[in-house]
This record gives C-alpha cells, sequence and structure tokens, in this order.
C-alpha cells in the first residue's frame, strides 16, 4: 500500500536522498519517495509499518518534523 506523509524541513535533493535511505532500512517499507520541494513524500509498506518508528528515525537526522496525517 502507499501513503503519503508530509515532511517538513527538506530544502535539497540531498535531504531527499539521506531520508529515502533512512527509509530503505525501516522494517515493513519498501520504498520512499521525497519531493524536497513540497515535502509531500510517498512510502510504500506493508500494514505492519510502525509510523512511530518511521517518525522517529526521520526525525533523528535532524531538523525534520514528519506530520503523521497520512493521505
Amino acid at each position: 500500500m502507499e501513503t503519503t506523509v508530509t515532511i517538513k524541513g527538506t530544502h535539497c535533493n540531498a535531504c531527499k536522498l539521506l531520508i529515502e535511505d533512512v527509509c530503505r532500512d525501516i522494517k515493513n517499507v519498501q520504498s520512499c519517495n521525497v519531493n524536497f520541494q513540497t515535502g509531500e513524500t510517498i512510502v510504500e509498506h506493508d500494514e505492519n509499518l510502525d509510523w512511530q518508528v518511521l517518525k522517529k528515525e526521520i526525525e533523528s537526522l535532524g531538523n525534520y518534523v514528519v506530520d503523521l496525517n497520512r493521505k
């Protein structure tokens, strides 16, 4: 399944690549596609994804805030 979340604080392609790399290592995430200009992030995952783990891992990278109001 695919879910869109917003990640605030993304400014450049390096942000995009860093977040996508971290997401690939999170259990139950198949892929992650970040639009660094808007912060919209499409997460392809299975139903057992722990959203709090995803939020914690991304926010631990630095000045990012993950909005878990999923679309």
